[in-house]
């Protein structure tokens, strides 16, 4: 990796992975959790609606869909 290059903040994986003492894609981490969607959040994602996490009852996630029109126009963030 090169010194301007950034680490991923999303990477797609065959199944969840052991955390703690390994190198992950995102580099050393401390924990982690597995969040299954059901249909009702994809379609609530789809909608355009934002889905929010609760992460070891210390943290907020939040997670929304990009739809492919502004993925296609390059927008950010929407």
């Amino acid at each position: 990796m090169n010194v301007n290059d950034t680490l991923p903040n999303i990477v797609i994986v065959d199944q969840p992975f052991p955390v703690e003492n390994h190198e992950t894609p995102f580099g050393q981490r401390w924990g982690g959790e597995v969040f299954t969607l059901t249909d009702e959040h994809l379609a609530a994602l789809q909608a355009g609606q934002t889905l929010a996490l609760d992460v070891q009852n210390e943290y907020v996630t939040f997670v929304r869909m990009k739809k492919q029109a502004d993925r296609e126009a390059g927008r950010v963030g929407v």
